[in-house]
């Protein structure tokens, strides 16, 4: 109360400070609504071969890194069949190249008539089915080679464990479930959005992510499903957003500030607010006073901020009134 009386008393010695006259300008309006963080990759990673779990590595909110290796299984059924493939292939090679001598020995002896063309053509028969016996062969060691990569199982990027769905000694089978996991690396906003307002965000969608510090993170991209939800009435849309925040992880709450068009309204200087409990207050030029006005304000443009009552156009307030007061 003493600040607010000084300021009243003070005005006459205040001829030299700085005034704001007061005055409509064209600013953006915005619908702000509620958004929840997601992040962009999580997945869950499942088995791709049978075994027993030998070895767990990580566990729920551990950090890993891409490529690091979370579960491992026996794999002795695995190297056994890889061995078993490479020694079928080495024996489909060999017969390959000796079904590849005779054809050719064959094809000589038929140039100089002395064996018959069925001779020839059942060479050229056996020399192409064990061609492609040895093929085959060769793709069994890449099909056993991945069989036995599968019992290592590794993180497809680097991120936080979220669940975990197995026990060591257990055993899985081909799909099921190991790990859950999300990436921090990259995260975007999820909200819904009135179909009332749909039409105005659709024609040019711009927004913003408020934190609750204030901090205003702009939205790089905003994908709107084309179909709104039967229940809700309301449009899904994802905002994505490149700047690191540190202090965001999914499932946080955010707003979401939507360009819904533009108004008229007044915007005075930050440097012109007092804020005192609950009441937000400017001094107002009166006659030969500087008044204490309590007003009610809106958005933040930068350095300016929105006057929503309170306030009308073309009234003088004081600049840096805490600073101006204090020295008179």
């Amino acid at each position: 109360m003493k600040l607010l009386i000084l300021g009243c008393i003070l005005f006459n010695s205040l001829s030299y400070a700085q005034w704001h006259q007061t005055k409509l300008q064209t600013v953006s309006q915005y619908r702000v609504l509620n958004g929840e963080i997601e992040a962009v990759n999580k997945a869950t990673v499942s088995a791709q071969t049978a075994g027993r779990v030998e070895k767990i590595n990580y566990d729920v909110d551990d950090f890993v890194t891409e490529g690091a290796i979370l579960v491992e299984f026996t794999n002795t059924e695995q190297k056994s069949n890889l061995n078993q493939a490479m020694a079928n292939a080495k024996a489909a090679e060999i017969a390959f190249k000796q079904a590849q001598t005779d054809y050719r020995r064959i094809k000589d002896i038929f140039a100089k008539k002395l064996v018959a063309k069925s001779q020839l053509d059942q060479a050229l028969s056996n020399r192409n089915a064990l061609q492609a016996k040895s093929a085959a062969a060769k793709a069994a060691i890449v099909a056993a080679k991945k069989q036995l990569e599968y019992t290592v199982i590794r993180a497809p990027y680097a991120g936080i464990v979220t669940n975990r769905y197995i026990e060591q000694g257990e055993t899985v089978s081909t799909g099921t479930a190991i790990m859950e996991g999300l990436s921090l690396m990259q995260l975007r906003v999820l909200t819904n959005i009135p179909q009332k307002i749909i039409k105005q965000i659709r024609d040019k969608p711009q927004a913003v992510i408020v934190l609750s510090d204030g901090t205003e993170i702009k939205a790089d991209k905003i994908t709107i499903f084309p179909y709104a939800e039967t229940t809700t009435r309301t449009f899904k849309a994802r905002l994505d957003f490149n700047t690191e925040a540190s202090q965001l992880f999914p499932g946080m709450t955010v707003k979401v500030s939507f360009k819904i068009g533009e108004k008229l309204a007044i915007l005075i200087p930050k440097s012109t607010i007092i804020t005192r409990s609950e009441l937000t207050l400017v001094y107002v030029r009166q006659d030969s006073a500087s008044i204490p006005r309590q007003i009610k304000t809106g958005r933040q443009y930068g350095e300016f901020i929105e006057v929503i009552s309170g306030l009308s156009v073309d009234e003088n307030i004081l600049l840096n009134p805490l600073t101006n007061l204090a020295t008179k």
